[in-house]
């Protein structure tokens, strides 16, 4: 439990619970508050549509092969799809062990759970949005990521006549790279993920083991049928020891780190600072909290955005093509590289959905929703409808350049249709360190060798993230 009580003690509620949360927008003709609206109009919460659930263990039914229309093995994208098609623009769910959820379907909508985030959470933001905001980052950081995508892209030329072994091993080596990347940045040091002879008690190691035992026991205690909330389980206990070792494996890097700035024998302009840095002189709870923090959600989330954009890059070669005369050309402002990936992250999101808990009751389309209800914005399946995109399902980087008179432009539609990182104040923190990373490797992959897609086409699941289900079929080739 020493991770849990840490990370409670040291960050409020809200950032916890709304990570990827929206702010305010226009208000929708469709939302009210309640002191706004006569009671005998207003549907009780148990009236929305959706899942009809069981005791304890919430709509399980539905989802038992044979017996519910659902099935178990339906991504979150699937279910919103299905939802809508057979309930309408706003569904009630019970999952499980979560707290009821209300899945919204049209954007204007959404402005109706802007919650208040609290005076706790705005100090913590306040604390640490200068210092991952700042646009000195990209400058700062860019040469030492760059070194470590070298080193990842000499890992692919050294296996392209073993294409077999690059599928077995590529996620696996995404993610050594991920970690290594946001390591540098959090830490300003090299931690050693790169290495070939990486052994299992390798204290980098066990940090992507964390990171994927982390997804796998919040999917089964959040999302599967269990009674956690009632008594310690075998899982939940599982989940604690694998919390506290995360914990207590960043802290040795931390230390690491906090070591080597101790030792300094000179002083550094402030620019020149690493986070970890600059957060200790501010608050060093809160630094030891963010740096734990990036060593844990900055891994598979960037891995898969990279994954995304090769794969959709190796599908369309045309495009891949047009990127990399863009990138021979050594324009600086990389248009079209940064248009590749918002296309691919609109197809293939981190996660499929933003969410927000409200502490307040509200009228959403004529229904109560009280307080503590999680509402979900279903953004990966909003992307996909044609209603908002033209040719939603084709990756037309196009979209996201073209002049505002041209019906791709990706500005017709809803402003909270397409939010990889959430939006507003309370935007993924990491976001423009991520863009970089993804940002600086494809230069360097696509630059050099051209990727191809050699099997069926790639399927996703849900585990909490989005993920890809393997085998790949990547083929890498020297230009």
């Amino acid at each position: 439990m020493m991770f849990l009580r840490k990370i409670i003690e040291l960050v409020p509620r809200p950032y916890l619970v709304n990570r990827c949360v929206f702010p305010n927008i226009t208000r929708s003709k469709h939302t009210h508050h309640l002191k706004n609206v006569q009671p005998e109009s207003v549907k009780p919460f148990d009236a929305i549509p959706g899942l009809t659930p069981l005791p304890v263990l919430g709509p399980i039914q539905h989802f038992i092969s044979m017996i519910g229309f659902l099935g178990p093995e339906k991504t979150f994208y699937d279910l919103c799809k299905v939802f809508y098609e057979k309930y309408g623009s706003i569904v009630k769910l019970s999952i499980f062990a979560r707290a009821d959820m209300v899945i919204l379907y049209e954007p204007e909508d959404f402005d109706q759970v802007t919650i208040s985030e609290g005076a706790q959470w705005r100090d913590f933001r306040t604390k640490v949005n200068p210092i991952f905001l700042k646009p000195k980052l990209v400058k700062l950081y860019t040469p030492a990521l760059s070194e470590i995508a070298d080193e990842m892209l000499l890992k692919f030329k050294k296996q392209l006549d073993n294409e077999e072994n690059i599928n077995k091993n590529f996620e696996e080596e995404l993610t050594k790279w991920s970690l290594e990347s946001v390591a540098y940045v959090g830490l300003g040091c090299r931690i050693g993920c790169l290495k070939d002879d990486l052994k299992e008690d390798d204290p980098a190691k066990i940090l992507i083991t964390c990171a994927n035992d982390f997804l796998k026991y919040t999917w089964a205690l959040e999302f599967r049928p269990s009674l956690w909330k009632y008594f310690s389980t075998p899982t939940f206990k599982k989940a604690m020891r694998t919390f506290d070792r995360q914990w207590e494996t960043s802290e040795f890097f931390i230390k690491g780190a906090k070591r080597q700035i101790s030792e300094r024998s000179h002083d550094i302009p402030e620019e020149d600072k690493s986070i970890i840095e600059k957060l200790l002189a501010v608050d060093e709870k809160v630094a030891v909290m963010m740096a734990s923090e990036m060593l844990l959600a900055g891994i598979d989330t960037v891995a898969f955005s990279v994954t995304s954009v090769l794969y959709n890059l190796a599908m369309n070669p045309e495009v891949q093509d047009k990127l990399r005369e863009e990138i021979h050309s050594e324009k600086a402002s990389k248009r079209y590289l940064k248009a590749c990936i918002k296309e691919a992250l609109r197809i293939y999101p981190v996660v499929s959905t933003n969410l927000r808990r409200t502490t307040k009751d509200h009228i959403v389309r004529g229904y109560h929703i009280p307080a503590g209800i999680d509402i979900l914005s279903p953004n990966e399946f909003l992307s996909k409808m044609e209603k908002y995109y033209p040719e939603p399902t084709q990756f037309i980087p196009e979209r996201w350049i073209v002049e505002k008179s041209n019906p791709l432009y990706h500005g017709n539609s809803h402003p909270m249709v397409t939010q990889p990182f959430g939006f507003g104040v309370r935007s993924c923190i990491g976001r423009r360190i991520a863009e970089l990373e993804i940002e600086i490797l494809i230069q360097k992959l696509i630059g050099e060798l051209k990727v191809t897609w050699t099997g069926p086409p790639i399927e996703t699941e849900t585990k909490v993230l989005n993920a890809f289900k393997k085998p790949y079929h990547f083929k890498f080739e020297q230009l």
